[in-house]
């Protein structure tokens, strides 16, 4: 049996908001992932997450995954000039250990979550060890958005490892996250399809080795943009490929300088983001969000974007 998964939404009964009428301030969004990871809201019961450390004088906190399904791994979240205002960004950053805010133990790259004033409605689904934080784009509600209207989603959480003992599966997961980011564009959401960069990872059995890292789509050479094509109509039965986290090159090597293709300390292939799958087809781009297909009994959503094909179960992971 896998973990359950929940999905939470602005549209839910005593869910938090964000400003209807600025930009989305980082106080609010942080309000958001502890009423979802740590607090519950309405009749929703939180995912089990705890707090780890906080600083609400400078909006700085430090989540942790359960302990008990999950790694223990850390993400902080944090204004970038200690402020609350709408010229404030808010950064994250993954982590396998820390012992208080700014003070990582095997971390990865910063992420940026990206909020702008057309991105007013939220949803965040996860689990006790993982989410998906997706700060919608508002201005309408297609599953088509062009290269200028962002809707970012990004994971965070263990990975769905191909080792049962991984010790180092913590990650924030998203495309184009080759270094510390500073800027954000479309590029960066788990909508995209291909292969692209996708933040450092440590080793399974815990070593220090920290190795560049890709998301990989598979089922895609060229992507079509813009598709309003269907499935029914086209008579397509959906390839539902997980997308995989693996070495970004192939002359990667371990902690013993072995080649990663046949180590099992810093392996080659690492394991799956969660849930996430491409399906081979583009499409539903003039559909309303949110579009969800059941496919073997669970219930997928098509993630909103450029291209269309990647989907997320939204009904249990880790199975």
């Amino acid at each position: 049996m896998g973990l359950p998964v929940t999905v939470y939404s602005s549209n839910d009964v005593g869910a938090p908001q964000l400003s209807s009428t600025t930009k989305p301030l980082p106080s609010e969004i942080i309000n958001i992932l502890k009423k979802c990871l740590v607090e519950g809201y309405g009749s929703k019961a939180p995912l089990g997450w705890s707090v780890a450390f906080e600083d609400s004088g400078t909006f700085k906190i430090a989540f942790r995954n359960s302990t008990v399904d999950g790694s223990g791994g850390y993400v902080q979240y944090w204004s970038d000039n200690g402020l609350d205002a709408t010229n404030s960004n808010l950064s994250l950053k993954s982590a396998m250990g820390m012992s208080a805010l700014d003070n990582f133990n095997k971390a990865g790259y910063r992420f940026r979550h990206w909020n702008s004033t057309t991105n007013k409605k939220w949803t965040l689904i996860g689990t006790s060890t993982g989410f998906y934080f997706i700060q919608r784009f508002t201005t309408h509600d297609l599953n088509f958005l062009n290269s200028s209207q962002y809707e970012i989603v990004y994971f965070v959480g263990d990975l769905d490892s191909n080792y049962i003992n991984d010790s180092c599966k913590f990650t924030i997961a998203a495309p184009n996250f080759g270094g510390d980011m500073t800027n954000i564009n479309y590029g960066h959401s788990l909508a995209i399809l291909g292969t692209t960069s996708c933040n450092k990872i440590y080793g399974v059995d815990g070593n220090e080795k920290e190795n560049p890292h890709s998301v990989d789509t598979g089922t895609y050479t060229s992507s079509v943009t813009g598709s309003n094509y269907t499935l029914e109509t086209q008579g397509i039965t959906p390839i539902l490929a997980p997308v995989i986290i693996r070495t970004t090159s192939p002359s990667s090597t371990d902690i013993d300088n072995i080649s990663c293709s046949i180590s099992g300390k810093n392996p080659w292939f690492r394991g799956v983001i969660p849930g996430l799958v491409s399906i081979g087809f583009c499409g539903y781009g003039d559909h309303t969000w949110p579009t969800i297909k059941n496919w073997n009994g669970h219930d997928y959503m098509l993630l909103r974007g450029y291209y269309n094909g990647v989907w997320l179960n939204i009904s249990e992971w880790y199975s």
